[in-house]
Order: structure tokens, then sequence, then C-alpha cells
């Protein structure tokens, strides 16, 4: 039984570690993202959501 407890434990451990990384990981992503997304808008650039392409206007 202590064999399973142990194992029971070490797999929350590790779990709750991939849980708090990913977190950190995703909210690094996401600001990145809106730090590229505001370059783009403020360089008179967009990108369509659809098809992804690139879009520049004019001043």
């Amino acid at each position: 039984m202590s064999k399973i407890g142990v194992a029971l434990a070490l797999c929350v451990l590790l779990l709750g570690a991939v849980i708090v990384v990913g977190d950190g990981v995703a909210t690094q992503v996401v600001d990145r993202g809106g730090d590229i997304g505001a370059s783009l808008s403020n360089a008179n650039l967009g990108v369509n959501s659809t098809s992804g392409a690139v879009t520049s206007t004019t001043p």
C-alpha cells in the first residue's frame, strides 16, 4: 500500500507542476501575441482572422 501511496503522491505533484508551468507559458504566449498584434496595427498592417493573410492600409 505504501508504494501505491507514494506513486499517487508523485503523480499529483507532477500534475501540479505541469499545470503551473503550462499556465505560465500560456500567459507569456498570450502577452507576446498581443504585442505582435499591437505592432502590426501601429504599422498599418492587419491579419485576416479567417485566411491569415496580411493586409496593409496606406494612410
